[in-house]
């Protein structure tokens, strides 16, 4: 009289296993879609996690680990710079979306590995293969009477923390007391706003952006637009480079051509090396915008950017 319930226990039992297998065995792509519905309450997931989700399952890395969706901060700086997580796999993107400290990215620099070409009086310093190909990009242009040559010297390539955080400043100090002067910010904010941590400082500020308080340095967009927040630049991943004559669209074509593309809207000279080939970018998770004839290849997340959405 008990076989039945049994055979019915052992079958409940198998059923249950293979549940918690196909769950453990979940692919990032799944996770990655449910996480990116969770925090942006999309119906459909967006080309960029999906590709990400394949990228980092090549590098055996959890979206978890790099941009917690716990951390709206990260999150918002993973849709605007995270082109690099989807770069070629000669190279190695930053282990988080947003350094820390100091040390933390001494480390991801030491192990991502650098090297140093003299560009005319400057020294320009990236990941190997980025260097090569900007290297190879400039023989091109120099066989055709061009050039290509950093912007502001050594700080065009590879920086340190302390970097982002003083060029992050540079927008903050200025666009703090001009909204004060205006009346729209008052004493005890902007006292409140310089004594936070910075990692809190930075969720302030894009909070006070969806109210009209921009911080670029033109005061008329996001601050991200203009400088990148501590810890998140791509310049300390060594895979940018600010480019001298980036307005030359013969100079954007052979960047293009070896690997490098503007990745960060409106920061027309900053180039980002992904070293994948242009027709590649879209099954990649990256989408075309074009602004004042350039254009710029940006994650693919729908509502992110609603005023670029055709």
């Amino acid at each position: 009289m008990y076989l039945p319930s049994l055979i019915l226990i052992v079958i409940c039992s198998n059923i249950a296993s293979g549940a918690v297998r196909v769950q453990g065995q979940m692919s990032t792509l799944t996770m990655t879609s449910n996480f990116l519905r969770e925090s942006k309450d999309l119906k459909e997931p967006a080309p960029f996690y999906e590709a990400l989700a394949k990228a980092l399952k090549k590098r055996k890395t959890e979206i978890d680990s790099i941009c917690p969706p716990s951390d709206p901060v990260a999150r918002r700086i993973l849709e605007e710079y995270g082109a690099i997580f989807v770069a070629t796999k000669k190279v190695t993107p930053p282990p988080v979306c947003m350094f820390s400290n100091e040390d933390e990215v001494t480390k991801f620099q030491g192990d991502a590995g650098s090297e140093v070409e003299v560009i005319g009086f400057d020294e320009v310093e990236l990941q190997p293969e980025a260097l090569k190909r900007l290297n190879k990009a400039r023989k091109e242009a120099q066989k055709e009477g061009l050039d290509i040559t950093p912007r502001d010297g050594a700080e065009a390539a590879r920086r340190n923390y302390e970097d982002s955080v003083r060029l992050w400043n540079s927008r903050l100090e200025p666009a703090l007391d001009y909204w004060l002067s205006k009346g729209r910010l008052t004493a005890e904010q902007v006292a409140r706003l310089r004594s936070l941590p910075l990692r809190d400082q930075v969720g302030e500020v894009l909070e006070l952006e969806k109210t009209g308080i921009y911080f670029s340095k033109d005061l008329s967009k996001s601050i991200l637009y203009s400088i990148a927040a501590p810890g998140t630049s791509q310049h300390i991943a060594m895979l940018a480079f600010d480019v001298n004559e980036f307005n030359n669209p013969r100079v954007r074509e052979i960047m293009a051509k070896h690997g490098w593309f503007q990745t960060v809207l409106s920061d027309l000279p900053h180039f980002t090396f992904l070293g994948l080939k242009e027709k590649d970018l879209p099954k990649n998770g990256l989408r075309s915008v074009e602004i004042k004839g350039q254009v710029f290849w940006i994650p693919n997340v729908p509502g992110v950017h609603p005023g670029l959405d055709k």
